[in-house]
């Protein structure tokens, strides 16, 4: 980067505790799993600490709860989905979508002479949605205060994009990923972009973008861009981008925010080319996982189709990569001396602080955010 054009950074000092890069969870939609990794089978994982497991009831929907059965705490990943319910594998015990145990062999309510369903026999279940090619799981309150992204080309069934799904695990913070995009200074030290100057954009008026509306009346969007202007293409196949009119001397970079991930589209010298949806699997303390979801236009040719998917899908997640082996050697909640240029990232913090404030105590506490509930349509 030209530092004749673009300025000197001031830096600023900022008294410890003057802002808390918060290792809490803001309340927000996390990735439970791929869609396509869960089966008939029950699935074991773990989310926000606590175990859990995954399986589809009789429709097909999504549902996750608490792995060990209220009984006696069995693992209910080892048992079978059997006529719409989970068993458990111990004593056949059966949890129907929404957590509560419908069935207990031997137990009946038609017949006084036997024990019936004990009231406790539930298990806790989280709101869960999917789209995406992803299973979420709300995390924060009882009932979600705001929807998913509304991201018509990352549809899976949208025919005009290419999609490709990654993720890498990582040990830093969830705030430490999601407020990644925003940081602009570091497109040359570790992607190597060679970039002579760059522009830091806040959007408050959603208008524009009206995919975004429903996020915006929640509250729920951070609107940014970053404008940076290009001495050439870069990477690996920048001759052959040359060759295929795929250069371009100013590269857009567009921000839809929620407390949980990032929408952003790219744009070469005005055209869009793709959108990335970054969202994230709160796993457990020191362990993460970021996922990343590109969907490309459709352009041309099988040639210029397949070089598009390598400069925008493979590079990207190549680029990924780099940032993910700098976070894990990060300290979570280190720094606090900052630029002019981090102006960006300054205000997502505060802006995802804010939905930090909104997670309810006990989900604080306890990671209770689980419910007796049923899946959201988003």
């Amino acid at each position: 980067m030209n530092d004749v054009q673009l300025d000197q950074a001031g830096t600023r000092e900022y008294p410890s505790g003057g802002y808390d890069a918060t290792t809490r969870l803001a309340a927000s939609w996390y990735v439970a799993m791929r869609s396509g990794d869960l089966k008939d089978k029950p699935t074991e994982l773990t989310l926000f600490g606590r175990p859990c497991v995954a399986w589809r009831g009789a429709t097909g929907r999504a549902v996750v709860m608490d792995r060990h059965c209220a009984h006696l705490g069995a693992n209910l990943a080892d048992g079978q989905v059997k006529d719409g319910c989970i068993r458990c594998p111990f004593h056949h015990w059966q949890y129907d979508e929404q957590g509560q145990c419908v069935h207990i062999p031997g137990h009946s309510t038609a017949v006084r002479q036997l024990e019936p369903v004990p009231r406790g026999a539930r298990q806790p279940t989280l709101v869960t949605a999917e789209r995406y090619g992803y299973v979420w799981v709300w995390y924060g309150s009882p009932q979600p205060l705001h929807p998913l992204p509304e991201i018509a080309a990352a549809d899976v069934d949208n025919g005009d994009f290419m999609h490709l799904h990654f993720a890498f695990e990582t040990t830093t913070a969830v705030l430490r990923i999601v407020e990644n995009f925003y940081d602009a200074q570091h497109a040359t030290p570790v992607h190597a972009l060679p970039i002579s100057a760059f522009e830091l954009k806040r959007f408050d008026d959603w208008r524009q973008w009206p995919e975004v509306e429903s996020l915006a009346r929640a509250g729920a969007w951070f609107g940014a861009g970053i404008d940076f202007t290009v001495n050439r293409y870069f990477g690996p196949l920048g001759m052959l981008s040359r060759a295929l009119g795929l250069n371009m001397s100013q590269m857009n970079l567009h921000f839809d925010g929620y407390p949980g991930g990032c929408v952003m589209t790219v744009a070469l010298d005005g055209d869009a080319k793709y959108k990335l949806l970054q969202c994230v699997t709160p796993v457990s303390e020191g362990k993460n996982v970021m996922h990343m979801l590109i969907s490309i236009k459709k352009v041309g040719g099988v040639l210029r189709r397949a070089t598009d998917f390598v400069l925008f899908g493979l590079q990207t997640r190549q680029a990924a990569g780099y940032d993910v082996k700098i976070w894990n050697g990060m300290k979570p909640d280190g720094g606090g001396a900052y630029s002019k240029y981090d102006k960006l990232v300054l205000k997502y913090r505060a802006f995802y602080r804010g939905w930090v404030d909104r997670v309810v105590p006990s989900a604080a506490s306890e990671h209770a955010e689980w419910r007796h509930g049923h899946q959201r349509d988003c």
